[in-house]
């Protein structure tokens, strides 16, 4: 694929600006945060804030290396490629591993579920990896262009691997909710629908990215746009989690968070049975 003239830049340009200001501000609003915890060592919530910054601060920087890399030349065409791409995979790895980890919270840390997670997430690491050495970007001489080479192994293997991630997290929750571990008006019964509702949106969210990319007919400035519709309404996924705390914080009056698995009841039916007699107290 190549890098096309410029037709679909002023769409492209609003979504990158749109990008580009949420997640600014949602390191504005985290990283003191962080800052804080970290300094008066207050564990609970910490991780889930370090996840939401680093997810923010690659996506932020691929998406300010976008347009620079749209027009690269000689000297430029193949490294922004290379760095553009390891962003991508970067951020997408960071979400993937918060909506398993979140859903593993609930399960409260069962091992069957830990196994699925850690299998899924090392396919995902090594697509990350194999399309890092087969997509490339080189210069076309003729054509006074960079020329965008996405190996299309890598690409189906990557999205499916981000759509397993989904499924697995979706079904994990639904399979608590129908097990009858908390009533849905329960904080346990909310934590599970949010992880529901995330990761279903992100499951049709790939599964459409993945029907687009592997469409003869798109173009690269098509490809592109449905990229970066797919990075914002994923930063706005990821970014639910506070607007969820929230929320939680004003109903229930207590700041549980990914790090805070609550007390789960001992349901006769429940799928995830704890893997041993202990009860992990709520902190």
């Amino acid at each position: 694929m190549a890098n096309c003239s410029p037709t679909g830049l002023p769409l492209l340009c609003i979504i990158l600006g749109l990008t580009i200001q949420a997640t600014c501000s949602t390191l504005v609003d985290t990283v003191p945060e962080l800052v804080h915890q970290i300094r008066f060592k207050s564990e609970p919530r910490m991780f889930f804030n370090a996840v939401t910054i680093a997810f923010n601060a690659l996506l932020l920087v691929n998406t300010c290396l976008y347009l620079p890399g749209y027009f690269a030349d000689r000297d430029s065409c193949a490294p922004m490629t290379v760095v553009a791409t390891a962003l991508y995979h970067g951020f997408m790895l960071v979400f993937d591993v918060f909506i398993l980890v979140k859903t593993y919270t609930t399960t409260r840390e069962n091992k069957m579920f830990l196994s699925l997670l850690t299998l899924v997430l090392l396919y995902r690491l090594g697509s990350s990896i194999a399309d890092l050495i087969l997509t490339y970007a080189a210069w076309d001489a003729s054509l006074q262009a960079c020329l965008f080479y996405q190996n299309q192994e890598t690409l189906r293997h990557y999205t499916f691997a981000d759509i397993s991630c989904d499924v697995l997290a979706t079904a994990g929750s639904l399979a608590l909710l129908v097990s009858g571990s908390g009533g849905l008006s329960s904080l346990v019964g909310q934590l599970l629908i949010e992880n529901v509702v995330r990761s279903g949106l992100t499951l049709a969210l790939n599964g459409a990215v993945m029907y687009v990319a592997h469409s003869g007919a798109m173009s690269f400035d098509d490809l592109s746009l449905t990229w970066m519709i797919q990075n914002y309404i994923l930063m706005q996924l990821m970014n639910m989690e506070h607007v969820y705390k929230k929320r939680r914080q004003e109903r229930y009056n207590t700041p549980v968070g990914i790090e805070e698995p609550p007390n789960l009841s001992r349901h006769p039916k429940s799928i995830f049975m704890p893997t041993s007699t202990s009860v992990k107290p709520s902190e």
